[in-house]
């Protein structure tokens, strides 16, 4: 039986099959400039149409929580996606403000701690390997770090070709770099040059080069990068963390020391190690994760599937 064939893409942006997506992007750029207090109410309703709309991430989420917090209750771990979806439609409204508001402070209230951190780090001359994770707030919270401290971002690249084109080039108005997430090269250089990078590292990125080890108590496939890197360049890994505060006053970035004795020489123990540091970032405001990613899509040999397919660990 011959495999369904994808249908080609048109390379003009402006073609009319992408028209949804300008109409969404200006959408967006509508969101910018809504006050903070209304953002909170149309990310909310923005949550829970996407809830609504899309049943597979909405599946995902559900299958991922019962996954990690098994000492939940039903009704506690249907509240918390729910949150979850609210948290992910506040997200675009702070990623509209990252994208087209000249300067956020005049928005947003936010305090960065640990700062000092990074400073101390760069004075090794071997770059800063800032090691985050796939939080909600991320957008903005890299436009507010990006105010303090120039940094270098991994970024994967958008499934819309209209979204990435308008993310990249409002990005590179405030990154002085950007790197795609498989260009480890272009990351060694960047480090080599003292740059501080910004990776996060906890995605389900396939069985090359991860390892199988615990998240929230599940065997997941975590890549392995974070201790390459800090092993081939010698550069410092410095955990960074965001969050939105409940309470609705803003915003806070807290930057840790730079790891002690990382990497060890040890991967599977080193990646572990990564792994457990999100996961008590993520444990503060489990609402503000993005659960919507199949963390969980590849599984060691022999284990059940939990997203309902199988990827062979190679």
């Amino acid at each position: 039986m011959k495999k369904k064939q994808k249908r080609k893409r048109p390379a003009n942006l402006y073609h009319p099959l992408y028209w949804p997506s300008w109409i969404a992007t200006g959408c967006m750029r509508v969101l910018a400039y809504v006050p903070y207090r209304w953002q909170w109410v149309l990310g909310r309703w923005a949550g829970f149409l996407l809830r609504f709309m899309h049943r597979k991430r909405r599946e995902t989420v559900e299958i991922n929580l019962a996954a990690c917090f098994p000492e939940l209750s039903d009704q506690d771990r249907s509240l918390l996606a729910e949150r979850c979806f609210e948290s992910l439609g506040m997200a675009l409204c702070e990623t509209s403000t990252a994208w087209w508001v000249s300067d956020p402070r005049t928005r947003y209230a936010y305090r960065i701690v640990g700062l000092n951190h990074i400073r101390a780090a760069l004075q090794k001359g071997r770059g800063v390997l800032l090691c985050s994770a796939h939080l909600h707030t991320a957008e903005l919270a890299g436009r507010f770090m990006a105010l303090e401290q120039p940094v270098t971002i991994v970024f994967r690249p958008q499934n819309d070709r209209v979204i990435e084109a308008v993310a990249h080039r409002r990005r590179a108005a405030y990154y002085p770099n950007m790197i795609h997430y498989r260009d480890m090269r272009g990351v060694v250089r960047a480090l080599r040059r003292n740059e501080v990078v910004w990776y996060a590292p906890d995605i389900d990125a396939g069985t090359k080069r991860s390892v199988f080890v615990p998240f929230f108590g599940v065997p997941a496939a975590s890549l392995t990068a974070t201790a390459r890197l800090a092993r081939l360049t010698g550069a410092p890994v410095v955990p960074c963390f965001y969050f939105r505060r409940t309470d609705r006053t803003g915003y806070d970035i807290q930057v840790e020391p730079a790891l002690e004795r990382y990497p060890s020489g040890d991967l599977t123990a080193d990646t572990a190690r990564i792994n457990q540091l999100i996961e008590a970032a993520v444990r503060r405001y489990p609402e503000q994760y993005l659960w919507q990613h199949r963390r969980f899509k590849s599984r060691p040999a022999g284990v059940t599937p939990l997203y309902g397919e199988r990827v062979q660990r190679r």
